[in-house]
């Protein structure tokens, strides 16, 4: 049963990558401003309670997916600015 939580968490951990390739190549974020925020802060909150259990697979798993919602959040921003 770990195997299969393994291999579940490597998917969450990778699923935001396509995304986040297609809004480099193409300057812009194209999801919403509420699935944006609330990945950002799901995963600002998951981060802490990983820090609180002390459990590296899920403190990886929040930081790295915390570094591409926050890329994600970026473009989205400046788009934002770029647009007034």
């Amino acid at each position: 049963m770990e195997h299969i939580g393994l291999i579940g968490n490597l998917l969450l951990t990778f699923c935001g990558v396509p995304e986040l390739i297609r809004t480099i190549k193409t300057k812009e974020c194209h999801l919403s401003w509420g699935m944006t925020t609330m990945w950002f802060l799901g995963e600002v909150f998951c981060f802490f309670y990983g820090l609180d259990l002390q459990k590296p697979p899920l403190i990886i798993n929040y930081t790295f997916n915390l570094t591409l919602s926050s890329f994600m959040m970026i473009y989205k921003i400046k788009n934002a600015l770029r647009n007034e």
